[in-house]
């Protein structure tokens, strides 16, 4: 989703060009019912579809898009609480259990989105067979079948072009997709290795589906290189879950897909109760009330992600991510030494404080704390305090850390103000190490208040 993959907008020029230039193959029911089998090459003939589906003003309900605390996304207007919703029959689906695991009724549903929903919303186009066969059958991750849907749509059919000219970014900031000179920033080989391994298995995996469906890379025959890697970053960073019966899919569900990441999210989405829309609606218990005014709407892309994966995954970083964990090498010389009451004490003083980020730098090392009194000490006594070098032990481990590290904090704070910075993944990378280093000071804060 979104949070980092900024929406860019198009002019209307730009997307009227986008309109006059639209090609997609045609494939009408044929009479009497039954499916008719579209076997043309991708560009092979051409129509004017209606895009209206995937615009603001049919999509937005109690919602608008504008720019807020990450950048582009929607904010609530506090007149109702589905925010946003869109046709089922209009998106594109991809169940992560595909074959004989797919129950035989959910299969009929998603098969009947593409036959007859597409139909019906697109002017007539449907997705040929062998790419819906692909799509909930292939023994491939629900990823790559809905890159495969994608790419295919994308040429094919205008609504799907025209969204991803005018609000798909036409580069990712996911970092698997760095070059040489992005991941040397990164200052951090285990990353960096992380992020090559992830580029390479999309790579490899792409490759090895399409040479098992010689027929599927004949009809995407002319999308090319750089399209399927665009539609796999668009199905990485705006891909959203939801139920069809009682499978689980991947979603692309346009407008909907701008709203941003939080761990502690503002709405929930889903199908609606009559399985018709897919809907965005607004979190009552959120910590912002009920359907507040002008109130930025946040969804969870997964509440256990660290900066480290929203980076290289989806192409940014929460500065204020809960789930942010410090090196072992700062917590090992503590492990098992520090009462675990002395910890809560510290993180608790600190939160009291304002410090928020040292109380949860101090946190991560509660899990190794000790949970009961040394042996032979009563159970009701005082916490022991901290032996002041375990907390040096600790301390010098951090300072250890920072003084290997090939920049200081000062530095990349200068060059995230620089013009020296000639790509946004570069600006990332300095701002994951720069979060880093950051989170090691606030660690010795922490230490600096244990007892």
């Amino acid at each position: 989703m979104t949070c980092g993959r900024r929406a860019v907008t198009t002019t209307p020029a730009a997307v009227t060009a986008t309109r006059r230039d639209a090609r997609a193959t045609v494939g009408r029911p044929r009479e009497g019912g039954g499916s008719l089998v579209v076997t043309r090459a991708v560009g092979s003939s051409s129509t004017t579809t209606a895009p209206g589906v995937f615009e603001e003003t049919s999509a937005l309900k109690h919602a608008r898009i504008d720019n807020g605390s990450f950048g582009r996304g929607l904010f609530a207007n506090g007149d109702g609480e589905v925010l946003a919703s869109v046709p089922i029959d209009a998106l594109a689906c991809a169940p992560a259990a595909a074959g004989e695991r797919l129950p035989a009724a959910d299969e009929e549903r998603i098969r009947s989105v593409y036959e007859e929903g597409w139909s019906r919303y697109f002017d007539g186009v449907r997705p040929p067979k062998n790419i819906v066969d692909f799509v909930l059958g292939a023994p491939f991750a629900k990823d790559v079948r809905l890159t495969v849907m994608l790419a295919w749509a994308t040429a094919e059919v205008e609504a799907w072009r025209e969204y991803g000219a005018r609000v798909v970014p036409k580069e990712f900031d996911c970092m698997y997709l760095a070059n040489e000179e992005e991941l040397k920033e990164l200052q951090d080989p285990e990353v960096r290795v992380m992020a090559e391994r992830s580029k390479a298995g999309y790579e490899a995996t792409w490759k090895a589906a399409m040479e098992a469906f010689p027929d599927v890379a004949e009809t995407l025959a002319g999308v090319d290189a750089a399209k399927i890697e665009w539609c796999r970053a668009w199905v990485h960073t705006r891909a959203i879950s939801g139920k069809i019966g009682e499978t689980e899919c991947a979603f692309l569900a346009p407008i909907i897909d701008l709203a941003n990441h939080r761990v502690e999210s503002t709405a929930t989405y889903g199908l609606s109760d009559d399985g018709s829309s897919f809907q965005l609606k607004w979190n009552p218990k959120s910590k912002e009330g009920a359907t507040p005014q002008n109130a930025e709407v946040f969804i969870s892309y997964g509440d256990g992600l660290n900066n480290t994966i929203l980076m290289l995954h989806y192409g940014f970083i929460d500065d204020n991510n809960r789930n942010e964990r410090l090196p072992m090498e700062f917590i090992i010389p503590g492990a098992r030494k520090v009462a675990a009451p002395r910890v809560i004490e510290a993180c608790e003083a600190l939160k009291s404080a304002g410090d928020e980020e040292a109380s949860l730098a101090g946190a991560n090392l509660l899990a190794m704390a000790a949970r009961g009194p040394p042996p032979g000490v009563d159970p009701a006594s005082e916490p022991p305090t901290t032996n002041p070098e375990v907390i040096q032990a600790m301390r010098d481990a951090v300072h250890a850390s920072l003084s290997a590290a090939e920049t200081t904090i000062q530095q990349d704070e200068a060059l995230l103000q620089s013009s020296q910075i000639h790509t946004p993944r570069v600006s990332l990378a300095i701002r994951h190490r720069l979060a880093r280093k950051r989170r090691a000071e606030a660690y010795l804060r922490f230490l600096d208040v244990l007892n």
